[in-house]
């Protein structure tokens, strides 16, 4: 939170060139959010919206709390409490979540705008809104290499190892897929991966351990020691999407997860 600061034109001479300064763009007042209490500039709009949710929780809730000095920001037009660093389009979703009913009520929010109020919530300190919007993102948001971008910007522990499974799990991985996810998680996906090795037959080649115990055997050892017949065809992919390589993923990811 920072006092708007007022830019003053100025201009100099080389010459017959004359540089001048542009002006600061003139905020104006919200359509929607412009009603009591306290005044937010974001960008070139202000936004006066009630007190009380900013009190109850949030990095607001100290400053809110002291007594109310004469010209303090927040009171008018002309003196916001000016949120350096948030655009329009993240301030106004959290407002519709903040604010309800008397705002957004009945309104969808895009995963987009759940992303919005994700970041303005874990910015803020907005625990109960901040919950809202995992919420949400843990129904709209289904990829799993998305789940690690998000949970990584916003700390959400508990979506990385079930999205780390499931790309453990996964046939192939695209290169966008290792692109998004960096090159140290995917080389250690990749390590995750290849800790167990996947074929038709197994280690001991019994041509029955791939049923009864999915993967060949970790380094070559066999798993099963009775002959047997395969009583169906059991294809590599289809036994590694029901693996289970939890433990190997707390084992190389250790403290990230």
């Amino acid at each position: 939170m920072q006092r708007q600061r007022k830019a003053s034109s100025s201009s100099s001479t080389s010459g017959s060139e004359t540089v001048v300064s542009s002006p600061p763009p003139i905020a104006k007042r919200d359509d929607e959010f412009y009603s009591r209490d306290v005044i937010f500039q974001v960008e070139d709009v202000l936004f006066k919206v009630p007190r009380r949710p900013f009190e109850q929780e949030s990095v607001f809730k100290d400053a809110f709390s002291l007594p109310s000095p004469c010209g303090e920001e927040g009171l008018s037009d002309d003196n916001p409490i000016y949120l350096e660093g948030v655009t329009e389009e993240e301030f106004r979703p959290l407002l519709w979540v903040m604010l309800r009913p008397a705002y957004g009520a009945g309104r969808v929010l895009t995963t987009e705008q759940w992303t919005h109020v994700l970041k303005l919530s874990t910015m803020w300190s907005f625990d109960s809104i901040r919950d809202k919007s995992i919420e949400e993102l843990t129904r709209l948001v289904r990829g799993p290499v998305q789940r690690i971008a998000l949970a990584r910007s916003f700390d959400i522990k508990q979506w990385i190892e079930p999205a780390l499974l499931s790309l453990a799990q996964a046939d192939a991985l695209s290169p966008g897929d290792l692109e998004q996810l960096g090159w140290e998680t995917a080389a250690k996906l990749f390590q995750v991966r290849e800790s167990v090795v996947f074929g038709n037959t197994c280690a001991c080649a019994c041509n029955y351990c791939t049923v009864a115990h999915g993967p060949v055997a970790q380094a070559g050892v066999p798993v099963h020691h009775a002959p047997g017949t395969r009583p169906v065809v059991v294809s590599a992919a289809s036994v590694r999407r029901s693996y289970d390589f939890s433990q190997k993923i707390k084992e190389v990811f250790g403290t990230e997860l």
